[in-house]
Parts: structure tokens; sequence; C-alpha cells
């Protein structure tokens, strides 16, 4: 375990983050991928594999319940969503444009409410990334 040195706390101690499964990883990608692409095709590969280490990292020190909730969600949108859209196959091996249109779908479905968990959790990370960051405008700044 790794020691933290904090103002007058010396004995704080870092926890290990719980290891997360590829899948639920791959899957997640799969759905960033789709969710984050533009007209010109999808986020560059390096910025989606600094997301899969900050999932790792996010989830790694979530609590039990907060991993399952995410993943129960990315499971059901994955699963369930090309089913959804009419789809057949799994969500990671459909083309990127197709993943987008079931993602859509999903948007308008019973499936709506897990998405929204996962887009948001996404999103966060996703936006922490400095490329992103300015993509977006954002300067770190506050609004005046």
């Amino acid at each position: 375990m790794k020691r933290l040195e904090l103002v007058g706390k010396s004995d704080v101690r870092a926890r290990e983050p719980v290891p997360i499964g590829d899948g639920l990883v791959a899957r997640a990608r799969a759905v960033a991928e789709a969710m984050f692409a533009t007209d010109e095709g999808p986020p560059p590969p390096k910025r989606l594999d600094w997301l899969e280490k900050e999932l790792r990292g996010f989830l790694g020190h979530a609590g039990s319940s907060a991993r399952f909730v995410f993943g129960a969600s990315v499971y059901a949108v994955t699963l369930l969503g090309p089913l959804v859209s009419g789809r057949l196959g799994g969500f990671a091996s459909l083309d990127l444009e197709a993943r987008k249109h079931v993602l859509e779908r999903v948007e308008k479905s019973f499936l709506s409410t897990p998405l929204l968990g996962v887009k948001a959790i996404l999103c966060i990370l996703y936006f922490e990334h400095p490329d992103a960051a300015r993509f977006i405008g954002a300067n770190g700044a506050c609004l005046t």
C-alpha cells in the first residue's frame, strides 16, 4: 500500500483499486467510441486507451454498489440495445455507424435510464482529457 503524506496526518494509506474486468471495460469503450465519434470519425485510439485507464481507476475506487450499477447498465445497453434497435449481434461487433444508431434508439427506449448513467460516467472521465477539454472550449477557468 502506498503511503500518503497529508498535513497533520501521516498514517493515511492509499487503497489499491479493485481490479475491473476486461469485458466490462471493452463494452464501455465500444459505447464511448460511438458516443464521442464526430463527423470525422471515432475518437483517437490513444484517447480511448486513456479513458480505459481512467475508467479502471474510477471504478476500482468506487464502492461495490456503484461498480455493480455501472456494470449492469453497460451490460443492459450493450446486450439489449442491439435488440431494441432491430440488430442482431453484439454491440462491440457492430460498425461505428450502427453503434451510433443503436445508442440513438436506446435513448428512446426503456433502456434510457441505464444509458444515462453510462453516459454520465463516460463523459465525466472523457472530458478530463486535455485534448477533449480543448475540443469543447474548456480552459479550466470559472465562467464569468
